[in-house]
């Protein structure tokens, strides 16, 4: 089995194609009324309407599907997307000990959460683990 695509689903497609393509830096390939396509790494990444946004959640408390973009430097990133308004639910980036990255979640439009995270070395065993 592979990855066939990543789908999101949101009620506000425009908002969504502004997020997805100027805040993550995804290009979009394709444009419906009630679908975007756009090029994630050579994946692809569609984002659906849907009728309702999900309900704010306490992150990593509940099942959930997260999409988790890898970036250069987390620090840089954070800055970046903070500048343009994303609200981050990690206020610094958590560390993951056992696979050599750092992440952080934030919110997506209409309820979403995804997480961006920067690969390292395997860090101490006495970090946080995830």
């Amino acid at each position: 089995m592979k990855l066939g695509l990543i789908m999101v689903l949101t009620p506000d497609l425009e908002e969504a194609e502004r997020f997805y393509r100027d805040v993550i830096g995804l290009a979009l390939v394709d444009k419906a009324a009630s679908q975007l396509v756009f090029d994630l790494a050579g994946a692809a990444f569609h984002v659906f309407r849907c009728d309702e946004a999900a309900d704010k959640q306490r992150h990593a408390d509940r099942a959930a599907t997260i999409c988790v973009f890898e970036v250069p430097s987390i620090d840089l990133a954070m800055q970046r997307m903070r500048g343009m308004g994303v609200e981050f639910i990690h206020e610094n980036p958590a560390q993951n000990a056992r696979s050599g990255f750092r992440y952080a979640a934030f919110h997506a439009p209409c309820g979403n959460v995804h997480e961006i995270m920067e690969r390292r070395a395997a860090l101490a065993a006495t970090d946080n683990p995830r």
